[in-house]
């Protein structure tokens, strides 16, 4: 654990008393292990564990709801754990779908030889994809960067950015019609 979490974790308990917020980090900290174990478990490697637990102790931190008991706490960074693993896989299949497809459809697409015009034309249209979503604001590319290319859902993106989860859905809206309309713009059908 990080010193900035230990010091997070200590800062919580120090304000009059053991708040519900330092019971349930110090108890994330004591069943750091078990956790280990469940992501290891439901066939998350190393890293993929140590992700999602990351997302576990993030969460400990920012909880609002009142842990009564260490029994409670140690149920609900169980629940916790279990979910992050489970969308972990959720994210990885809906990859592998998408991979599938892509693939399907280039090999399709490949029946014909692509000429050196056509190699050209398809370079071109990537660096004016990549001119305009380069042109678009930050909080527009961030939003769209974090869906589009993560795989996240607006709920996990509102949490990541400080946002509801509508206006997150607001803000990907916004950013395709803009990025359709300059691509159009630019001679090229989204």
């Amino acid at each position: 654990m990080s010193e900035k979490n230990r010091e997070v974790a200590g800062e919580g308990g120090r304000a009059g008393g053991r708040s519900s917020q330092s019971v349930l980090f110090e108890t994330y900290i004591a069943e750091l292990d078990r956790l280990r174990r469940i992501a290891a478990g439901m066939g998350l490697g190393a890293a993929d564990a140590e992700d999602a637990l990351q997302d576990v102790s993030v969460k400990a931190l920012r909880q609002r709801r009142k842990c009564k008991s260490r029994d409670e706490a140690v149920r609900w960074l169980t629940k916790v754990t279990v979910n992050r693993c489970l969308m972990h896989h959720r994210r990885r299949k809906r990859f592998s779908r998408s991979a599938a497809e892509i693939i399907k459809r280039r090999t399709e697409n490949a029946v014909e030889p692509a000429g050196t015009d056509a190699k050209a034309i398809a370079a071109e249209e990537l660096e004016i994809v990549r001119q305009t979503l380069s042109e678009l604001d930050g909080s527009l590319l961030t939003t769209m960067a974090l869906r589009y290319f993560c795989g996240l859902n607006s709920t996990e993106i509102g949490q990541a950015l400080g946002l509801s989860a509508s206006a997150v859905r607001s803000r990907l809206r916004e950013g395709r019609m803009i990025l359709a309309k300059r691509l159009m713009e630019r001679g090229i059908e989204p």
